[in-house]
């Protein structure tokens, strides 16, 4: 679990999810208030997930 290739798997679901959830909420013509939330904490766990790889993987 440990490897270089999954840390941008999980965050590559979390940025699919959020776009997912976009989507969906454009397509049923929801108000994007209820969505917003979602979206933030989708990304931010995506972007969340990449910042600790690079802390525990720093550049060569």
């Amino acid at each position: 679990m440990d490897s270089v290739l999954w840390t941008p798997r999980f965050a590559a679901v979390y940025f699919l999810a959020a776009a997912l959830l976009l989507v969906v909420f454009l397509a049923i013509d929801a108000s994007l208030t209820i969505a917003a939330p979602l979206l933030v904490i989708l990304v931010g766990l995506g972007i969340a997930v990449l910042i600790r790889h690079r802390q525990r993987h720093p550049a060569r």
